[in-house]
């Protein structure tokens, strides 16, 4: 048992040797050169038109947590799905319809206050 744990320590003392290795390689042998132009955006080559740094409209974040609050929920019906037929008479169909009641109930609500129109 107490091997396990020290080749789990060997390796990530390896690893992280590794990675600090590296970085120290490209810190020492990589140019040092800065400038101002390096540090801007880069816009394929061409003068920048505008200033990269707008505010983005709140319709973005709501449509965005929308889908990974939807998105998260399919992922818990996925193993289900999955095993559907050793679960056929274990009583968790009732479970699983609640849930995609609770689901449907959740897209009727978004709908119904207009969360998904695009003003």
């Amino acid at each position: 048992m107490l091997t396990q744990y020290i080749s789990l320590a060997l390796f990530a003392l390896v690893a992280f040797a590794l990675g600090a290795g590296v970085l120290a390689f490209a810190s020492a042998v990589g140019p040092r050169v800065r400038s101002r132009q390096k540090f801007e955006p880069y816009e394929c080559g061409l003068e920048q038109v505008d200033t990269p740094h707008k505010p983005v409209a709140i319709k973005f974040y709501t449509f965005a947590l929308l889908f990974i609050l939807f998105d998260v929920e399919t992922i818990f019906l996925l193993p289900w799905a999955f095993g559907f037929k050793g679960l056929i008479g274990s009583g968790a169909l009732p479970l699983v319809l609640v849930f995609l009641g609770l689901l449907a109930l959740g897209l009727y609500y978004v709908i119904k206050t207009g969360a998904l129109e695009w003003q």
